[in-house]
Parts: C-alpha cells; sequence; structure tokens
C-alpha cells in the first residue's frame, strides 16, 4: 500500500557536491519508480566528464553508509571510469514509499531493480551499459533480476547473498534462524517506522488538512503494520505460493548476465550462493554462457573487509595467517573492466572457481563447483568408544560400514533447556547496546565462525574417528545421513563436524540442521510416528578443509542449537504459534541395516 500520489510531498531535492580529487557527488538523485514512488540516489561520477559506464548498489540500510561506501567502492570506482549509484531501497532513509523486504525488487507489481536500471541507462551520461554489486540484501536483490531483468543490466558482482529467502535467509532445513532474524527484524522494521512517520510529518506539513481527508482512516497505508513482513515470514512457512515471489531458482535457466559469485565458508548465506552459482552455470545453455559465470569462496565471517586485518583473515577462534586477504574492490574492478568495458584480463583463461582450503591456509581453482576431482566417501556411525570425548555418547567412526548388530545411541531433546549455539555460519550478538547504536559487522560476527565445540559436548552424542594416518582434504557439499526415531511426533537434528587436534580441541568446521517434518519437502510437512526409524538426511552445506594426520574427525550430534535457531517444540506446531512443548526420547541407528553416516567429499587430486 502507498500514499496516494497526490498526497506524496516534493521534498525529494537533488543537490550537487563539487568533484572533490578523483570523483564528484549528486546527493538524494529522485528515481521514479513505475508507481510514481521516488527512490532517493547519491550519483558519483568521475572527475572527466563522458559517457560512462553505471554501477548500481540498491540498499536499506541507509545510501550514505552502505556496505560499499563503508569500504570507499565508490570513491574507487569512480576514480577508475565509472559512475556509481547508491541507492536508498523503497520505505528506507531518504526514499518514499512503505518497507517490505524484497517484496518490490523482482518480478511482481513493482520491480525497484529493474525500474531503476532502466533509468540510469536513459541518462545522457551513461553509454547504456549498467552493472550491480553489493552484498547480503544488496546481493540477492541483485539475484533477484533473474525473474525480469532490464535489456541494460550486463554484469553483477553479488556477495554472500540467499537463492531461496525462505531456505537461506529465514530458515534453514525447516528451523527458524531465530537469532539473525529477530534481530534484524527489530532493527530494519524500528527503522522503516522513522522512514514512515517522517512521510507523515512532512505530508502534514505540506498538505496540512488534505492529509487527513485520506479515508476510510483505517486503511491509510501509513498506519499499516510495519512489522506485517516478519509476521509473515513466521506464519506463513508452508505458504509456498507466498515463497516463490522471492526463489531465484527457477529463473536459473533464462538468467544470462554475467555473474561474479563471492561466498564465504562461514556465511550465513554460503548455500545460496552456491546454488546460485551451480544453478545458473548448470542451466546454461552454451559454454560461453558457462563462462560467464565466477566464483570465489574464503575463509571469512559476514561482510566485505576481505582486504585487511582482522576480517580478512581471522574467523572465530581461527587465523588462517595472511594468505586469508583478498582484494575486494580490485576483483570488482577487474571484473566490471572484463564484462562492461570488454578490457582483457585473467578472466580469459583464469578456472572459474577459487577457493580457500582451510587447515592447509591455501588457496586452489577448479572449473566446476564441487571439483571434478572428488570422491565422496561415507563415514560411518559406531558404538566403539573412543576415551578422547566427554560427552552423553562416546562413539565412534569408521570407514567400514557396520557388520554386526550394534545398540543405538539415544539421548533426550528438553525444549525448555536447549544446547547453546557455540560458532558456525551465524549473524547474531548478545552484547546489549543503546537505542540508536551502529550495528557493525564486530557485533554480527560476535558468535559467528570456527568455535572449540568441547562446551557444549557434554549434553551431545559424539562420534570421533582414530587418529588419521594421512592427511585428508575434505571439499564440497557434505551431508549426514542418520537413521532416526522419536517419541515425538517433530523434533531436530543438528550435526556439527569437527576437527579433533592433538591438545583436544574440537574446532567446527560445518554444520547443519533438519527439522523431521520437513525431511520430505519444505512446504507438505509430515510428522513422525513416534517410535518409527526414518532415514533422514542432515545437509551440512559445504566446506573445504584440510584434516591433518594425527588429527581425528568428529561428527557432533544433538537436537538444538540455540538461540541460531528456534527450539523445536515437540507437538508438530511452530514456536511462533504455540507454547506447548515436550520432551522427545531420540535415538540415532548404528546398525548394519541402519547405518547412520557422513558422506564426505575428498580431494583425491
Amino acid at each position: 500500500m502507498l500514499i496516494p500520489a497526490e498526497f506524496e510531498p516534493n521534498f525529494l531535492q537533488s543537490k550537487s557536491t563539487e568533484p572533490s580529487g578523483n570523483f564528484g557527488i549528486n546527493h538524494d538523485v529522485p528515481i521514479r519508480m513505475r508507481d510514481g514512488v521516488r527512490l532517493a540516489t547519491d550519483l558519483y561520477f568521475p572527475p572527466q566528464k563522458g559517457r560512462y559506464p553505471v554501477l548500481l548498489e540498491r540498499t536499506p540500510y541507509g545510501k550514505h553508509q552502505s556496505v560499499m561506501v563503508s569500504i570507499g567502492a565508490p570513491e574507487f570506482l569512480a576514480a577508475n571510469g565509472y559512475i556509481v549509484a547508491v541507492q536508498d531501497a523503497r520505505g528506507r532513509y531518504a526514499s518514499e514509499g512503505l518497507w517490505y523486504p524484497f517484496r518490490d525488487e523482482a518480478w511482481g507489481e513493482r520491480q525497484d531493480g529493474f525500474d531503476t536500471v532502466e533509468w540510469l541507462a536513459r541518462q545522457e551520461w551513461c553509454d547504456g551499459r549498467v552493472g550491480t554489486f553489493g552484498g547480503s540484501f544488496a546481493g540477492f536483490n541483485q539475484y533477484l533480476n533473474a525473474g525480469n531483468p532490464s535489456p541494460h543490466l550486463e554484469s553483477m558482482f553479488a556477495r554472500q547473498a540467499a537463492c531461496s529467502l525462505r531456505d537461506e535467509w529465514v530458515y534453514r532445513g525447516g528451523a527458524f534462524e531465530l537469532g539473525f532474524m529477530l534481530l534484524w527484524a527489530a532493527r530494519q522494521s524500528i527503522e522503516a517506522l522513522r522512514n514512515r512517520m517522517a512521510q507523515m510529518e512532512r505530508a502534514v506539513l505540506r498538505l496540512q488538512m488534505e492529509f487527513l481527508r485520506i479515508r476510510p482512516h483505517a486503511q491509510n497505508p501509513l498506519f499499516s503494520d510495519p512489522f506485517e513482513w516478519i509476521k509473515d515470514y513466521l506464519c506463513r512457512q508452508e505458504d509456498e505460493n507466498y515463497w516463490k515471489q522471492f526463489d531465484v531458482a527457477p529463473f536459473h535457466k533464462t538468467f544470462s548476465v554475467p555473474t561474479y559469485h563471492l561466498a564465504s565458508w562461514f556465511d550465513l548465506f554460503l548455500g545460496g550462493s552456491l546454488r546460485n552459482f551451480t544453478g545458473m552455470r548448470n542451466a546454461a545453455k552454451s559454454e560461453d554462457a558457462r563462462r560467464r559465470h565466477r566464483l570465489t569462496i574464503g575463509p571469512w565471517l559476514h561482510g566485505p573487509r576481505t582486504a585487511s586485518e582482522p576480517d580478512g583473515q581471522r574467523a572465530g577462534e581461527v587465523d588462517f595467517g595472511t594468505a586469508a586477504l583478498w582484494d575486494y574492490k580490485g576483483e570488482m574492478l577487474r571484473w566490471f573492466d572484463y564484462t562492461l568495458k570488454n578490457k582483457p584480463g585473467h578472466f580469459d583463461d583464469a578456472p572459474a572457481v577459487q577457493y580457500f582450503v582451510m587447515g592447509l591456509n591455501r588457496w586452489r581453482t577448479c572449473e566446476d563447483w564441487p571439483p571434478r576431482s572428488v570422491l565422496y566417501r561415507q563415514l560411518y556411525f559406531n558404538s566403539h568408544p573412543t576415551g578422547v570425548a566427554s560427552s552423553l555418547y562416546d562413539g565412534g567412526l569408521s570407514w567400514a560400514p557396520p557388520r554386526e548388530e550394534t545398540a543405538s545411541a539415544q539421548f533426550a531433546h528438553d525444549p525448555d533447556s536447549p544446547v547453546e549455539t557455540v560458532g558456525g555460519a551465524t549473524l547474531y550478538f548478545l552484547t546489549p547496546m543503546q537505542p540508536g547504536d551502529p550495528l557493525g559487522f564486530e557485533q554480527l560476527n560476535a558468535q559467528a565462525g570456527p568455535r572449540d565445540q568441547r562446551k557444549i559436548e557434554d549434553r551431545c552424542l559424539t562420534f570421533t574417528s582414530d587418529p588419521l594416518e594421512a592427511d585428508i582434504e575434505v571439499t564440497g557439499p557434505v551431508t549426514a545421513k542418520l537413521f532416526i526415531s522419536s517419541s515425538a511426533v517433530d523434533t531436530d537434528f543438528v550435526v556439527r563436524l569437527t576437527d579433533v587436534f592433538p591438545d583436544g580441541r574440537s574446532m567446527l568446521v560445518c554444520d547443519g540442521i533438519q527439522r523431521a517434518r520437513y525431511r520430505e519437502s519444505s512446504y507438505r510437512p509430515a510428522l513422525l510416528e513416534p517410535g518409527r526409524v526414518y532415514e533422514l538426511a542432515v545437509d551440512l552445506w559445504a566446506t573445504s578443509y584440510f584434516f591433518q594426520r594425527g588429527h581425528r574427525i568428529r561428527l557432533v550430534v544433538n537436537s538444538s542449537n540455540f538461540p541460531r535457531f528456534d527450539v523445536n517444540p515437540g507437538t508438530g506446531k511452530s514456536s511462533a504459534t504455540t507454547n506447548a512443548m515436550v520432551i522427545a526420547q531420540n535415538t540415532i541407528y548404528l546398525d548394519r541395516a541402519r547405518p547412520s553416516h557422513l558422506v564426505l567429499p575428498v580431494d583425491a587430486a
């Protein structure tokens, strides 16, 4: 819903700044969308007048302080021969309209991304070629162009972004991303409400009594619920038609814009970045179209500060060394020079994929993801105690499948006493902040990354290998195949893969979660029959990790990871809609007929 056009105040007035050094800026340039709403945009110009390609970032976080602005990207790109547009998304900061995340970004009734690209391409200072850049929100809204790309959109550089809003932003394996979503939702809704109040004040000042004549009063869009979207996310989990409007995958086969996909091992959106790269490449209709995609995966947390210490080389409790540092702005410039200015460069002959091998702390390249040299090996759970884990159940891991009948491993999941989150690909923080304090990447990543899991293992099952007799390099998708049963009609299974060092540290490599009622379908839940055995897959997404000789591989299994994910109440209902909870007695089977195991992509090169 929007304020009727006749009541929209004419408040956007472009302001120019004289060129300073290598660029000049026009602030608050209003770009009109198809429904009349104007989106405020800052334009950065090279020092010399002329016609240039334009690069666009669309952000909800304030064009004056966007992620790209924070690393000096607009100035850098303008100084190197591009016009850069940084735009406040609809309903944010200086832009008009009401904000509902991503609804107006894609291929629906309003298409703000499409309209903005078209406006930029028509300007006399644009040579007709437009590229997009940015990450996270500004990465996903780039991918949403796939549903209806502007003919003038000729290149994208998307960092750390989802493929499906549902499956890699709001939920994972059917579990709600509680820590991230509620923190993010609260802050974004409050900022959107500030924007709405400013719009109302401007309208009242300009139109006075006329503004109050909007009828019916209850339907005045400025009085609508600013938290509507988060309520939809919580209460419409199984509404497939609703989530389709935020799913890029159906358009992989038709999208042909050259795209650089930037991901990191401990980022919340790793799964989406990999799905978009592999989906678009695999669906490409020619080898030339396949070559239009590039993928880089680093060892970082969420954010763009990959070129300097600490963010570029440290994650969680691990320092990956200076080899992990990566020239974000330089690579972005090289990509746009290659795709928008047809400059020859290292993209002509370089492999499509580069990735950082953690533990070895070295970059590798390959032509496909996962690398063609990968062989998938099964690492089986067993009941043989190792004596090196302080856990509820000290089991083993073996490359050989079980040959005998073995007792199962059991544990209780109490929703009132969940196992806490220790690291991983997450974005939330627990430190109190004052209202209005800026939220930086230090806060968002405060709980993320590889961390020692021993503090929670006494409340989990562990399965640990013997000391490795040789180095093992694992690169690619990781999946746990579990045979399970439960006394409850629904429960979660959380699996963490760790590297156990000789000194006992159990350092997280990657992890995953699967809500049992969504084991077969994201939209058609199937409750468990208590006591019945089911096969269930837990997707740990992917990694590239070098397990050194003498180290051990460990799997840590339980049924909660709080507050990163919401706690499964065990009733078959969502914790968003019920207070009722039951304790679930859960079982993992280890015998010959039901061999729970981990599927590891072992690089045989």
